[in-house]
């Protein structure tokens, strides 16, 4: 392996085994990211190439990991950052077919749409003044890798952390989302499956949002206005079996709702 990481053979393995609704065991040693610099390297080719090949763009930002108890276990000080897509970004209550008949990980967590352009450097003091408005919202985590866990952070990073698909709901106020995070119902199936994180667990979403601002910043990336930016779980993630699931969560007041099916059914 030469020291110059290139990411193009890695991004097309990942945007073949996306466009297929396959998993992979892991991305060759010799064509692997072996830091979080290469990991965002190769997420940055893996998205282009997926969209080029599928006609679909980017539309927003998801972060991860970033509970203090999930970067104390993860080893890292930051959250992680992945990309949204306008093909896998859904409205309330839709319906959303997913090709990879795997478990996948559901995360009920506060979105925010941005109401202007952002450069590097130019992210004002409060991220708020930033939003255009705050939404309630679920993200489908469905990693290309059958153990995303044990593949490492650079190859998780280079798959966009997971994403597969984002629900954004109704709007809230910003003012309460803190008080609505302690009173949180999520349902599969109508079964209920847990409240809001608290304590370690817990992650603050506006400063979620301070985070992308500063990874954008040292990466030279501009934010544009009506990204999509979710947050993080505020609510216990679970999982769902491959097959029919009907996801809904109420907060402040409002109803977030999706159905997840098969794609080949």
């Amino acid at each position: 392996m030469t020291d110059v990481f290139d990411p193009a053979p890695a991004a097309a393995l990942l945007a073949q085994a996306w466009r297929e609704g396959r998993q992979l065991s892991e991305i060759p040693a010799d064509i692997r990211p072996r830091n979080l610099l290469e990991g965002y390297a190769l997420q940055e080719a893996f998205i282009k190439a997926y969209a080029a090949e599928t006609g679909d763009r980017e539309a927003g930002w998801k972060l991860g990991v970033g509970s203090a108890a999930a970067m104390q276990a993860a080893g890292t000080e930051r959250p992680l950052v992945g990309r949204v897509l306008s093909g896998h970004r859904y409205d309330n209550g839709a319906t959303v077919k997913v090709l990879c008949q795997a478990p996948i990980t559901v995360e009920f967590e506060v979105a925010f749409v941005l109401g202007r352009d952002i450069a590097p450097g130019a992210a004002p003091a409060d991220p708020m003044q930033a939003v255009a408005s705050t939404h309630i919202a679920f993200e489908l985590v469905l990693s290309r890798f059958i153990n995303r866990r044990a593949v490492g952070w650079p190859s998780f990073v280079g798959d966009s952390v997971g994403f597969e698909a984002s629900i954004l709901g109704p709007q809230i106020d910003a003012a309460a989302i803190h008080r609505g995070i302690a009173s949180v119902s999520v349902q599969a199936n109508g079964q209920a499956m847990g409240g809001g994180l608290s304590g370690d667990d817990a992650i603050d979403p506006v400063q979620m949002l301070r985070h992308l601002f500063d990874h954008a910043c040292y990466h030279g990336l501009t934010l544009r206005a009506g990204d999509v930016v979710t947050t993080g779980a505020v609510a216990k993630p679970f999982d769902i079996a491959p097959g029919e699931t009907d996801l809904s969560a109420q907060f402040l007041g409002r109803t977030l709702s999706a159905r997840v099916v098969p794609a080949r059914d």
